[in-house]
């Protein structure tokens, strides 16, 4: 026995050795192919690696920016076997992002797009081809169309009623509840609703349905078989196997909802009563492996995206009484204390949109964007950049570019009273929602929901720090997943502000809060 395992032993070393060579030799060989060229600067690389020590410690975001800070605006970085360039000048965005976006809107390859997204049958993962500009036009058309939006109102109201409700009850007991855990909880709930129509505490399939998506959040950025594809087969990270366990979890739930749907023939309900399944399930030129990765697209972007941006609004705005201040003020003179905040409000609250806007620009929760992928060879900023590369788009540094932004690290929602600049894709200065074909279609859902709940949040309630805690001790430190989100719980003691028959005429009934 003792001499078998020797013989395992040996063999392993040796054929991981061979690995490492040949790794070695094939990346030496691309290294001369595409020495060609004036390529962008960059750090100095280390043999076998590249740039990877440079992004093994601290935030992705926080790495890049300190490289462009020293190497400028657009940089190289060869991360294993794979090429990318990161730019941080709203410049040069705009030009890979508007002018050479027919070159720089695909995807990259990667293990979880093929294992969970169907190998990018969906929209957000798919490669710029005609399933992209099928899917594109799906979502645009149908699934996050203003008449769909519209039509799920009142589910958006239903929801931040719920969070009112829980926050007024956990702060009548005094307790204090963790914002970005009832946020989340909640918005799931509401694109479950939205999607199939169930409730998250009603249903069985729910409950493993979060803990796929769970799963699916805390994968993380970074995956080491992507880096060195000769590893893959040996998934020495266990993140393949996971992956793929992940992707299969999720069709087979999928599976069993679509199975359910189709026997209740709900397909007659009008369009105001029918879910977004419903919706896929109507069109014929959509298979049922898209039907599953499009429905995902959006739980994934719902479940933590808006939340997040609205924990990052609260904390500023408890960072800032001041703002704080200025804010209710405009909520009590355009609502007034005899009624609650409406959708219909949000067009008349100009300083609650210059917090939004501030919010998205000082904490874009996407920081990094999802990766571009360049289809062919071509020059930006007078730098030759090859076809199948990677592109990233750092949203978090542009947003704090003090040659754009004046007082770029100041939470300062005045700077855009009375300014032209948005956030929908138009000014590269400003991109929490990406540009051009990539640009994000659940944008317009995104920015009513996160403005009505910020609205609500400081409208109807007083929100108070833990005890002995003031505005000073409200910190602003990140962690880096699928979101930036806060690093820190943010803990809150939440009461109602406005007079009990407020909330009952609302529809929010509530008993000794």
């Amino acid at each position: 026995m003792e001499d078998l395992i020797a013989v395992l032993t040996s063999w392993s070393v040796q054929f991981m050795a061979a690995l490492v060579f040949l790794y070695v030799l094939l990346k030496s060989f691309k290294r001369v192919r595409y020495t060609a060229g004036k390529r962008p600067p960059g750090p100095p690389s280390l043999p076998l690696i590249g740039h990877l020590h440079h992004l093994l410690f601290g935030l992705p975001h926080h790495s890049f920016t300190k490289i462009a800070e020293k190497y400028g605006p657009i940089v190289w970085l060869e991360v294993g076997a794979l090429r990318l360039v990161v730019v941080t000048s709203s410049d040069i965005a705009r030009e890979v992002l508007k002018t050479q976006d027919h070159i720089f809107a695909s995807r990259p390859p990667g293990i979880m797009t093929d294992m969970v997204f169907s190998k990018g049958q969906d929209l957000v993962f798919s490669p710029l081809n005609d399933n992209f500009r099928r899917a594109r036009k799906v979502f645009t058309t149908e699934l996050f169309s203003q008449k769909r939006i519209d039509s799920f109102k009142d589910l958006r109201r239903d929801m931040t009623l719920r969070t009112l409700r829980t926050g007024f009850e956990e702060g009548h007991a005094n307790r204090y509840i963790t914002l970005a855990d009832l946020l989340h909880k909640d918005f799931l709930n509401l694109t479950t609703r939205m999607l199939f129509r169930m409730d998250m505490d009603g249903h069985a399939q729910t409950k493993d349905l979060l803990e796929i998506i769970y799963d699916i959040m805390h994968t993380g950025w970074f995956v080491i078989e992507e880096v060195f594809p000769l590893l893959k087969p040996l998934d020495l990270s266990r993140q393949v196997r996971r992956l793929k366990n992940i992707g299969e979890r999720y069709s087979e739930l999928m599976d069993s909802i679509i199975d359910n749907r189709l026997k209740e023939n709900s397909n007659s309900k009008s369009n105001t009563e029918e879910d977004l399944l419903d919706v896929l399930l109507a069109m014929s030129n959509v298979s049922r492996d898209q039907v599953k990765v499009l429905l995902l697209d959006i739980i994934v972007a719902g479940a933590e995206t808006s939340p997040d941006t609205i924990v990052w609004a609260i904390t500023e705005i408890l960072r800032h009484p001041n703002i704080m201040e200025r804010l209710q003020s405009e909520l009590d003179d355009v609502i007034g204390k005899e009624r609650l905040v409406e959708e219909a409000d949000l067009k008349n609250l100009e300083y609650l949109q210059a917090v939004v806007k501030e919010t998205l620009r000082l904490h874009p929760v996407v920081g990094l964007g999802i990766p571009h992928f360049s289809t062919e060879a071509t020059k930006v900023s007078g730098y030759d950049i090859p076809a199948n590369t990677r592109l990233m788009v750092n949203l978090y540094a542009i947003g704090r570019d003090a040659k754009v932004w004046e007082n770029p690290l100041k939470f300062d929602p005045s700077r855009f009273l009375n300014s032209p600049v948005d956030v929908r894709g138009h000014h590269h200065e400003l991109l929490p929602f990406g540009a051009g074909r990539r640009r994000c279609p659940g944008m317009n859902l995104a920015l009513v929901s996160v403005a009505y709940n910020i609205a609500q949040l400081i409208h109807a309630c007083t929100i108070s720090l833990p005890e002995g805690l003031t505005h000073l001790d409200v910190d602003v430190e990140e962690k880096f997943g699928m979101t930036v989100a806060r690093g820190n719980p943010l803990n809150l003691l939440i009461k109602r502000r406005l007079p009990l028959d407020v909330y009952r005429r609302a529809g929010l009934q509530l008993s000794g809060v």
